[in-house]
């Protein structure tokens, strides 16, 4: 195990004593960016289809959650109060 410390230790000194290359790309980045032509995203469409598949997912999720229930208690809809009706 501290065979690999040692070789680990030889990079990072031979890392700090090697001279890093100095020149600069910003001034090229720069102009390509500047070549780009800027469009206008059309993004209605994608964000129509989310909308209506957003408002038919909780439709879904609506009528998920109803037919859970009277499917875990089969006598669901037999043993709740008619709502349309007062007992009282």
């Amino acid at each position: 195990m501290d065979k690999i410390f040692d070789i680990i230790e030889k990079l990072a000194q031979k890392a700090r004593i090697e001279a890093v290359p100095q020149f600069s790309v910003s001034n090229r980045v720069m102009a390509q960016i500047d070549l780009i032509e800027r469009q206008p995203t059309g993004l209605w469409p994608f964000e129509i289809f989310a909308g209506v598949s957003a408002v038919a997912a909780s439709i879904v999720v609506f009528f998920s959650i109803q037919a859970w229930q009277t499917v875990f208690n089969p006598l669901y809809q037999l043993l709740s109060p008619y709502q349309g009706v007062s007992l009282w």
